[in-house]
C-alpha cells in the first residue's frame, strides 16, 4: 500500500509557527535591548547626582537580597553602588520588571492572533500541492489494484498516428478511464487549436510581406534596366521602395507587439490619468494629420481612469485611423469620453462611413482578417490594428461594443472598469465584443 501524503494541515502548522517563531525572537532581543538601554540610563542618571562628569575609574555595583522571599520581594531590596554612594533602585526595578512582563504578555497575544491568519494562509497555498499528492497516490493505488487500466490507456495515446487530425480522439470503453481520457481529449484538442492559430498566423504574416518584397524586388529590376537613364522611372522607383519599406516596418513592429503580448513580455505601465484630456490629445492630433475629415469632440465630464497612458493612446488612434480610412472624405467622425449605464469608462470613435456587414463584426478583431482585402490594401492597412487595440483592453480588464450599419458607420466603444477597480491581469481576459 501505497504511503498516504502528508496532511496539509500539519505542514501548514509548521510554516506558520516558523514565521512566527522568527518574529517572536526578534521581539524578545528587541525587548532585552530595551531593558540593558532603561538600565543604563537610569543609572547614568542616578550618577548625575553625585558627579558632573563621567568617570569610568568609579566602583559600580547593583546589589540584590537574595533572602527577601518571592521575586518581587527581592527586586524591592535592590541598591546601587557608585563611588561610596549607594541608592535604591528597587523600585525603579520592580516597575521595569512589571512593564517587561506586560510587554512580553501583550506579544504573546500578538503572536497567537497572528498564527490563525499565517496558518489559514498557508494552508490555503499548500491545499492545490495536498490534492495533487493525494490524486497521485490514489493512482498509484489503482495501478497496483488494476495494472491493465493504464496499459488500456497508453495502447488508446499510442495509437494515435496524427494527433493534429481534427477527428482523432482516444477511447479504451474503460469507464474508470473516463475522466482522464476527457482530459487527455481535451489537450489534443486545445493543442489542436493553438497549431491552427500559429499556423494561420505564419502563412498570413508570410503573405503580407511577400507583397512589399515582391514591390520592392519589381522596382529594383526595373531600376537596374531603365532607371539609371529615365529620371521619371527612377523617381517613381524610389518613391515606390520608400513606401513599401515603411508598410513593411510597420508591419513588423505590430507582429513583434502581437508576439511580446502573447508571450507576456509586453509591459504594461499603470498609471491614473485623465481619459478626457487623452482624447482631446488624439482629437487636436487627428485634426492636424487629416484635414479631408470633419472631427468633433463629445467630453461632457472629466473621467480619471487607471491603465496605460500609451497604450490607450495607441488604442484611440487605431480606432481613429480606421474610422479615416472607411470613411468618404468631407464627412465626420466623432470622438466622445463618457459613463455607460454599467458605470465603467468609455470613450468612442463614431464614423459615418461605409459601415461593415453583421456577418463581419465578430471576426474584426482577428489577426489579419479583412471583409475587403483589396480595399485594405488600397488604404495601407496589414489587418493588425484592431488585434492590438483588443489586446490592450483586455490587459487591461476591458472590453468592446460594436455598432455598425452597412452604408451608415460605425461606432466602437472601449469600455474600462474605474480607476478604483481596474486589475492588472497576468492573461488576456476573455473578449466581450458586443454585436448590434
Amino acid at each position: 500500500m501505497s504511503k498516504r501524503p502528508a496532511d496539509s494541515s500539519s505542514i501548514a502548522g509548521q510554516i506558520a509557527s516558523h514565521r512566527q517563531l522568527d518574529r517572536l525572537a526578534w521581539n524578545l532581543c528587541t525587548d532585552l535591548l530595551l531593558v540593558v538601554f532603561s538600565v543604563i540610563s537610569w543609572c547614568a542618571a542616578t550618577e548625575a547626582r553625585f558627579y558632573d562628569s563621567f568617570d569610568p575609574s568609579l566602583s559600580r555595583e547593583l546589589l540584590f537580597d537574595d533572602t527577601a522571599g518571592n521575586f518581587w520581594d527581592i527586586l524591592a531590596t535592590g541598591v546601587y553602588n557608585v563611588g561610596g554612594h549607594s541608592v535604591s533602585c528597587g523600585g525603579f526595578a520592580s516597575v521595569l520588571m512589571f512593564a517587561v512582563c506586560g510587554l512580553g504578555i501583550l506579544q504573546a497575544v500578538v503572536w497567537l492572533i497572528g498564527f490563525l491568519p499565517e496558518y489559514f494562509r498557508a494552508k490555503k497555498m499548500l491545499s492545490p500541492l495536498n490534492k495533487m499528492a493525494v490524486t497521485a497516490t490514489e493512482l498509484t493505488e489503482a495501478a497496483h489494484q488494476n495494472p491493465y487500466n493504464f496499459d488500456d490507456i497508453e495502447s488508446a495515446i499510442g495509437s494515435i498516428d496524427d494527433p493534429m487530425e481534427s477527428n482523432v480522439h482516444i477511447s479504451t470503453g474503460n469507464r474508470d478511464l473516463k475522466r482522464l481520457e476527457n482530459a487527455v481529449n481535451d489537450l489534443l484538442d486545445r493543442m489542436r487549436a493553438a497549431y491552427k492559430s500559429q499556423s494561420r498566423f505564419v502563412s498570413d504574416a508570410s503573405h503580407e510581406l511577400r507583397t512589399p518584397i515582391a514591390v520592392i524586388k519589381g522596382y529594383a529590376d526595373m531600376l537596374a534596366r531603365w532607371g539609371k537613364s529615365d529620371e521619371k522611372i527612377l523617381d517613381e522607383s524610389i518613391t515606390a521602395i520608400k513606401n513599401e519599406s515603411e508598410n513593411m516596418n510597420k508591419l513588423v513592429e505590430q507582429l513583434l507587439f502581437l508576439a511580446r503580448g502573447d508571450n507576456g513580455r509586453q509591459p504594461v505601465n499603470m498609471t491614473v490619468f485623465s481619459l478626457s484630456d487623452m482624447i482631446r490629445e488624439v482629437h487636436t492630433e487627428a485634426e492636424m494629420i487629416d484635414p479631408d475629415h470633419e472631427y468633433i469632440l463629445d467630453i461632457k465630464e472629466n473621467i480619471n481612469i487607471n491603465a496605460d497612458v500609451s497604450m490607450m493612446k495607441q488604442t484611440a488612434r487605431i480606432l481613429c485611423d480606421n474610422a479615416k480610412k472607411y470613411t468618404p472624405k468631407g464627412n465626420t467622425i466623432t470622438l466622445r469620453v463618457l459613463h455607460n449605464e454599467e458605470g465603467e469608462c468609455c470613450f468612442e470613435v463614431q464614423d459615418t462611413g461605409i459601415g461593415i456587414d453583421e456577418k463581419d463584426i465578430p471576426r474584426i478583431f482577428d489577426r489579419f482578417y479583412r471583409s475587403d482585402p483589396a480595399r485594405s490594401r488600397e488604404t495601407g492597412g496589414t489587418g493588425l490594428g484592431l488585434s492590438i487595440a483588443k489586446w490592450i483592453v483586455e490587459r487591461h480588464s476591458g472590453h468592446f461594443e460594436v455598432i455598425s450599419y452597412k452604408d451608415i458607420g460605425t461606432r466602437i466603444t472601449v469600455c474600462l472598469p474605474a480607476a478604483s477597480e481596474v486589475k492588472r491581469l497576468d492573461m488576456p481576459a476573455q473578449s466581450r465584443e458586443t454585436v448590434k
